[in-house]
């Protein structure tokens, strides 16, 4: 009963945005936002880098390419095993304390990894276990930090969030050449950086003077509080559309990105043209996530959602007649470019109707559905690739992004009713 009448008061609440929240003279907000967004690009650069090299090592300690794969799949594995308990956890706990304890923890994983490659002592039971603990920690930075985040955004919230989604676009260039790099001078030094970086985030996130602590007013069980977060994204109608529509958005990409690299394989392509495809799609995203604000500004979400969601199923039924990788990588750029500008507005919108005591939940169950979606986008790309010619699964993604498209365009029809998907400004 109590879980019950908590849902129907948040339901009832006024959210209030981070733009609708004046700043205080002296505020600490700004500067608050820069250590948090220094905070994850480093924890970012220094996980992309060390996650480059971890199959590589593992594939050399075991001489294993299934084992290997199981390395690599259990810092996912680790996360999303961690979420449920980590977004129930990051409402009821203190928000910086659990931040910075679950980085140290991470950073605590990596040097394990760090020192028994130095000595030559590792072996794949300690790469596997380092990877599922920091995928474990990685669950409660990323619940906590999307709790915390309505504390510290800035009035401007949209141009706040596209600074958040260009910097993980940036660390998703710069991580991979890094731990590529430190990987040829030894096999243990990504993952010295990513110790490092590690610590540099915990010292980021210890500095930030907002209390980020869940304004929690009631005390219910752990599975209570679980289901509450549940309840509140599924009752809610915009919460819910963004639950569905994010997790077919990423397993979508995600095949659509794995079909790719079996396509250039098994055309014989250098690795280093599939790695120019994914750069390229990377500097769309930067790209789009540093425009998005301005377009923003002169384009309603209204239209603005509806253009780029169709414009995407366009871009990609195109590939049916790429043959080179700088087409495929253009149009994958020129997809990325537009993807970022949706994913704001969803996000401005969703952290402005979530009360604080319910955001790590709330996050953590959107999150955490599209990831879980995903791991089966490899399966789906492997079985469209053994059956199909490239430009027939072109259009068959084509065709499930045309369905999302549908989706998000009847959705958003309801924005001058009472139960506003996406504020107007």
């Amino acid at each position: 009963m109590g879980a019950r009448r908590a849902i129907f008061a948040t339901k009832n609440m006024r959210a209030t945005s981070a733009r609708e929240l004046p700043l205080q003279p002296g505020s600490s907000r700004p500067r608050d936002f820069r250590l948090y967004w220094v905070a994850g690009g480093i924890n970012l650069l220094g996980s992309q880098a060390s996650g480059l090299v971890l199959p590589l090592v593992a594939l050399a300690v075991s001489g294993s390419p299934a084992a290997a794969g199981l390395v690599g799949g259990l810092g996912l594995t680790g996360r999303l095993v961690a979420a449920p308990a980590a977004g129930v956890l990051a409402d009821r706990l203190p928000r910086k304390g659990m931040m910075v304890t679950a980085l140290l923890v991470a950073a605590g994983a990596m040097a394990v990894v760090a020192g028994t490659l130095a000595v030559d002592a590792a072996t794949l039971g300690i790469l596997a276990g380092a990877a599922f603990v920091e995928g474990v920690a990685q669950a409660g930075y990323e619940s906590a930090g999307a709790g915390a985040i309505r504390r510290v955004l800035p009035p401007d919230d949209q141009r706040a969030l596209a600074r958040l989604e260009a910097r993980n676009h940036a660390m998703q260039i710069a991580g991979p050449l890094l731990g590529g790099a430190l990987f040829q001078l030894a096999r243990w030094a990504p993952f010295l950086a990513d110790v490092v970086s590690y610590l540099v985030a915990a010292t980021c996130v210890a500095a930030i003077r907002t209390d980020l602590s869940p304004q929690r007013t009631d005390h219910n069980s752990f599975l209570a509080d679980l289901r509450t977060g549940l309840r509140f994204v599924w009752e809610h109608p915009f919460l819910r559309f963004v639950t569905i529509w994010a997790a077919g958005i990423n397993f979508v990409f995600g095949a659509l990105i794995y079909h790719t690299i079996l396509v250039a394989g098994r055309r014989g392509d250098l690795p280093v043209s599939i790695g120019l495809i994914l750069t390229i799609a990377s500097v769309g995203g930067l790209a789009g996530a540093l425009s998005a604000p301005r377009v923003l500004r002169h384009l309603r979400p209204a239209v603005a959602i509806p253009i780029a969601s169709w414009a995407t199923v366009g871009l990609v039924a195109a590939l049916c007649v790429a043959r080179q990788p700088w087409s495929y990588g253009l149009l994958f750029g020129l997809v990325f470019l537009l993807t970022p500008m949706v994913a704001i507005v969803f996000q401005s919108r969703a952290i402005t109707i979530t009360p604080d005591h319910l955001q790590g939940r709330v996050a953590t169950v959107i999150g955490t559905t599209g990831e879980a979606l995903r791991v089966f986008a490899p399966v789906l790309a492997g079985a469209l690739v053994a059956r199909y010619r490239p430009d027939a699964v072109a259009l068959i993604f084509a065709a499930l992004l045309a369905v999302l498209a549908a989706y998000a365009t009847v959705n958003v029809r309801n924005l001058r009713t009472g139960t506003a998907l996406v504020r107007e400004d």
